[in-house]
């Protein structure tokens, strides 16, 4: 009986850490209490949507949005090499960056149903925990539930 006790106590220890930022971007931020934030078109900074995700980021994580200038690629290179912590920008569903970033959920969408350009984070890939944190004040500002 004491065996299974003692593994279910090893396995649960180990999951403390999950999810995990390679980077340590979760990390930093908690002890900088900055986060880093691009705007790929400058008018989305003052979009309402935007600024409930970054006020929703700023509790979760009592830290201050810092945001970079610059736009479009530049950002987005800067994100994929962990100089940047957040790009919002407008994505099609077909984006080429997809695969090359974490996109949160979106935070407001126009354009045709079936094709819609959606605002939306960008985060870097890998940063499990970070991206988790981007998601779930994503949902919170939209008031969407996190999907099965």
């Amino acid at each position: 009986m004491r065996r299974p006790v003692l593994l279910l106590l090893l396995l649960t220890s180990a999951c403390d850490a999950l999810p995990r930022d390679p980077g340590d971007t979760s990390g930093r931020i908690a002890s900088t209490k900055v986060f880093t934030v691009g705007f790929l078109e400058p008018d989305l900074g003052g979009r309402p949507q935007v600024t409930g995700l970054l006020k929703e980021l700023e509790r979760r994580t009592g830290a201050h949005a810092h945001t970079v200038p610059g736009g479009g690629e530049v950002l987005l290179t800067r994100l994929q090499a962990g100089d940047l912590d957040l790009a919002i920008g407008r994505f099609s569903k077909d984006s080429p960056w997809k695969s090359d970033v974490a996109l949160a959920p979106p935070l407001a969408a126009s354009g045709p149903e079936d094709d819609p350009i959606a605002i939306r984070a960008a985060a870097r890939n890998g940063e499990n925990r970070w991206i988790m944190t981007v998601e779930r004040a994503s949902r919170a500002v939209t008031g969407t539930q996190q999907q099965p």
